[in-house]
């Protein structure tokens, strides 16, 4: 039975964690409220190349979280009428960290995945615009891709068209702790109280927590993402290379990524740009020159072994956490099971490995 009591909610963060939050809650009833220092898809989610994918799992039960999540952006979709605009054409992949020519199958395979191994005839045919395309790659062909500024900003206005107010421009200082429970936030234009708060700021999150002694070790890490000018020809597939990772937005702009920066690429972003392009045009030499439109530096909050922090924060009623990295690719699913946990007082069985007590222990 839903919790009567939880009326009002107040989303700290207008990524694109925050965005699913708010629009799932928001559909359920409750009065919320999205706050954020900035604007929408400000944060990490700046700085996200969005995409969907299962794939990048080590894990069988976090593999099993992340197509929980691809099933759920489906869903999502059809509630939206399909304004998020997810391209489900898959990605190519041979980063040596996600594949190996010696392994025939991939794990994900074996759990279920829909990924195969191609050779490079196979990769022609997937890809046509890889002129000189490597042996092998892994073809994971349920991925999805997104323009992340888009679905975020789609997700809060689908979130204020019933009912959601944002309170952008303010800053969370702290939450408001009354007789053991979170009232609300403190923010530098005043208190904003509600029945439930979820924190999904990102890196922020953790000085919101030390305030109240709670661990949360990190690993975030920067990463810097270029953006072209449209080209006139059109990928069919993302590319994730062994160097650079690619993708085509609908509006014929690259998308561009750097696999591993080196310690200290950041110090010197021109330089670092200057090669993620001259690489991106020998891959992809038919596309011609590409000019640099925009870049962006965000830091991606990342918990301290890697994987997601969703639930309920022990000591904190009424406070939730939602910390992850990728949040694209967890959103639907988090959005999802996260507000039914608000809603109904029910623990997720999906969410149990990814609690925030994990790291008291």
């Amino acid at each position: 039975m839903p919790c009567m009591t939880t009326k009002t909610a107040i989303v700290v963060g207008a990524g694109i964690i925050g965005a699913c939050l708010a629009y799932r809650l928001a559909r359920a009833g409750l009065h919320v409220t999205i706050v954020d220092a900035g604007q929408a898809h400000n944060g990490a989610s700046g700085g996200s190349w969005a995409w969907l994918n299962a794939v990048s799992a080590g894990d069988k039960s976090y593999f099993d979280l992340r197509q929980a999540s691809l099933a759920a952006y489906h869903d999502l979709e059809k509630e939206l009428s399909g304004r998020l605009k997810i391209d489900w054409t898959g990605a190519l992949i041979w980063d040596p960290g996600l594949y190996s020519p010696k392994v025939v199958n991939a794990p994900q395979k074996n759990w279920g995945g829909n990924v195969k191994t191609v050779t490079a005839d196979e990769i022609r045919a997937l890809e046509p615009l890889l002129t000189s395309p490597p042996d092998g790659a892994l073809f994971s062909a349920d991925d999805g891709l997104v323009d992340g500024a888009y679905a975020t900003r789609t997700l809060i206005e689908a979130a204020q068209s019933i009912g959601a107010r944002c309170a952008f421009g303010r800053r969370v200082k702290s939450m408001i702790h009354e007789n053991d429970r979170i009232t609300g936030v403190q923010t530098d234009f005043g208190a904003l109280y509600a029945d439930v708060t979820v924190l999904a700021a990102g890196t922020g999150i953790s000085d919101l927590l030390a305030e109240h002694a709670i661990p949360l070790p990190t690993a975030n890490r920067a990463g810097l993402l270029i953006t072209t000018a449209p080209v006139t020809k059109r990928m069919t597939r993302a590319l994730w290379s062994d160097t650079v990772h690619v993708k085509q937005l609908s509006d014929d702009r690259l998308v561009i990524g750097e696999n591993d920066h080196a310690p200290g690429a950041l110090d010197n972003p021109e330089a670092t740009i200057t090669q993620m392009i001259e690489t991106t045009q020998k891959l992809l030499p038919a596309l011609g020159m590409l000019s640099v439109e925009r870049t962006t530096i965000a830091t991606r909050p990342i918990p301290g072994d890697g994987f997601p922090v969703i639930g309920a924060i022990p000591s904190l009623h009424g406070a939730y956490i939602a910390m992850m990295h990728s949040g694209f690719t967890l959103a639907a699913i988090t959005a999802k099971l996260l507000s039914q946990e608000i809603l109904n007082n029910e623990e997720s069985p999906l969410l149990a490995p990814y609690r925030l007590s994990r790291f008291a222990q």
